[in-house]
């Protein structure tokens, strides 16, 4: 029959009178708290991995706090053998997971493999001879107690320190090369972990050297330390990107500090009055922290608003800087445009002329045919420059009308019979349906609204092969209505609008990809200029195309 050290058998793992009721104290708040926090920051963020490695740290540190507690309560030496060989390992474990832990804190990245396998190999001698006496020798039955051997008494200790001398390079490393702000967080998390670490492993040396495990135990209160300067940095400084925790974390602490002093209270007034506070702090402390966060909440809300606003008044005043700039560079464009450009192309325009007309003598008909290329390109080139004048002087606000009654008929009459030349010589037929008998008087700028008219019949030349072109007006309901109406490549369905957008051609400018895309939108700008407006319908593509364009008729 196996031998028991002289006290009685544990209740429930680890109540029993040979525990010390300081050790209830200062060992289960630490555990619960450090598993409470962790979760609470996991949940919180799950995909932080630095929050994971905390987690590890936690949970071992309860493992170990577990095992603890069974060896103060056990009489049986068999377990103490086995629970006090594996509290070894596991306390050896805290300090490698501290290691991981403190650096992907504070560089917010793992480990590279290399320094993982680096950082295992001190541990290895334990695990290899976790089980001989090198580490336990046996047992002490007067107070069961093991007898340490040279890996338990010395080389895991000195793992420990190797350990928490790492951590202490790591924050110091991290804190040179930071700025103020910064400093402080790695500050006050330096401070924490190493308190933690220097206080667990000294309890552990003093039990361990002295046998006074009941001294040993103040070394446990440093588990609880470290969450509070964690619980600090979080709600301080934003760590782990996480908000809206430290109330949490307080209720909760307040309810394991409370909840556990009822293991070592001695008399009944005692129990009442710790029964009354720790059943107030349940009932109040949801409320509290509903409070403290809508509090919180609408704060943050406050300070997003105030962040937005003035991000928005630097991007206005960026935008209104570089309005300014774009101003002044489409004031040197258009001096560029009519200074360099049209000069130019009206000496082309002029000489080419002289060429067709024969003024420097007869051509040959191939020499013929390209100067009149030469012709039909500068005529093109002309009417992009205009149209590139004309767009940025509406978009600047700088295009002026000169306002007067008119009669629009004739002046649309007019175009048609001017651009019938042009029209013919695509092979193309331009008939205008605009009777002389009547007469389509609007108020407008007679050269704007002639330039509708140039850009609509020349828009139809440009994307009709062949067939005609009629040009229309008639009067309804007070309003004058142009209509250019062809037998071109037609308009898909649904893009009708689009088509007097800037720079668009619609499935057309395959056919002529000399246009500029600007023609239709200079109808449109010049439209509603005038309170009119212009739409293009079409049964399809390869149907032809109908442009409209209504302005309000004047008696």
């Amino acid at each position: 029959m196996e031998l028991l050290c002289p006290w009685e058998s544990a209740k429930y793992l680890f109540f029993s009178s040979s525990v010390p009721s300081i050790l209830y104290y200062a060992l289960l708040p630490g555990m619960i708290a450090s598993i409470l926090f962790s979760v609470l920051l996991f949940l919180k963020n799950k995909s932080n991995f630095s929050i994971r490695n905390l987690i590890y740290l936690s949970l071992l540190f309860f493992i170990w706090g577990f095992l603890a507690l069974i060896l103060f309560a056990t009489n049986n030496p068999s377990e103490v053998m086995f629970f006090w060989s594996i509290t070894i390992l596991v306390e050896t474990l805290i300090y490698l997971i501290g290691v991981h832990f403190t650096y992907s804190f504070l560089y917010e990245k793992r480990l590279s493999f290399n320094k993982v396998f680096l950082s295992v190999i001190p541990i290895l001698p334990i695990i290899i001879l976790l089980s001989t006496k090198f580490n336990l020798i046996g047992i002490n039955l007067l107070d069961c107690t093991a007898i340490e051997g040279p890996i338990a008494l010395y080389y895991s200790y000195a793992v420990e320190i190797l350990y928490s001398i790492v951590i202490l390079l790591l924050v110091l490393n991290k804190y040179k090369k930071s700025q103020k702000v910064e400093r402080k967080k790695i500050l006050y998390f330096g401070i924490g972990i190493f308190l933690f670490l220097i206080t667990f492993s000294s309890g552990n040396i003093i039990g361990s050297f002295t046998d006074d495990w009941v001294t040993s135990q103040l070394g446990y209160f440093g588990m609880p330390v470290f969450m509070g300067f964690l619980a600090y940095i979080v709600v301080k400084y934003q760590a782990f990107n996480i908000k809206l925790i430290a109330t949490q974390v307080l209720i909760w602490g307040l309810i394991i500090l409370i909840g556990s002093q009822f293991l070592f209270i001695k008399t009944p007034i005692n129990y009442i009055l710790n029964g009354i506070t720790f059943i107030g702090i349940l009932i109040l402390g949801p409320y509290l922290i509903k409070s403290v966060k809508k509090e919180v909440e609408q704060r943050e809300r406050l300070e997003s608003l105030r962040l937005r606003l003035e991000e928005s008044n630097f991007k206005l005043e960026n935008a209104n800087d570089k309005l300014k700039d774009l101003d002044k560079l489409k004031t040197e464009f258009v001096s560029l445009a009519s200074h360099q450009l049209r000069s130019p192309l009206t000496a082309i325009k002029g000489y080419t002329s002289m060429l067709l007309e024969g003024d420097y003598g007869e051509m040959n008909p191939e020499a013929k045919e390209t100067v009149k290329r030469v012709m039909e390109s500068s005529n093109n080139l002309t009417i992009v420059v205009e149209d590139l004048l004309n767009v940025t002087k509406i978009e600047a606000g700088g295009m002026k009308y000169n306002m007067e009654r008119f009669d629009f008929g004739e002046t649309a009459a007019s175009v048609a019979k001017e651009l019938s030349i042009n029209a013919e010589s695509k092979g193309l037929k331009l008939i205008s349906n605009i009777s002389s008998d009547n007469h389509y008087f609007v108020n407008g700028d007679k050269d704007k609204l002639r330039q509708i008219v140039v850009n609509l019949i020349d828009n139809s030349m440009k994307y009709t092969k062949e067939g005609q072109i009629e040009v229309g007006m008639n009067s309804k309901d007070g309003k004058i209505i142009l209509t250019i109406k062809d037998t071109g490549v037609g308009i898909e369905k649904g893009k009708e609008e689009t088509l007097f957008d800037k720079f668009t051609r619609g499935e057309g400018g395959k056919l002529n990809a000399a246009g500029s895309g600007l023609g239709l939108y200079l109808v449109r700008e010049l439209a509603k200029a005038h309170n009119g407006r212009v739409w293009a319908e079409s049964e399809g593509v390869g149907k032809g195309s109908t442009f409209s364009v209504e302005l309000d008729e004047v008696k």
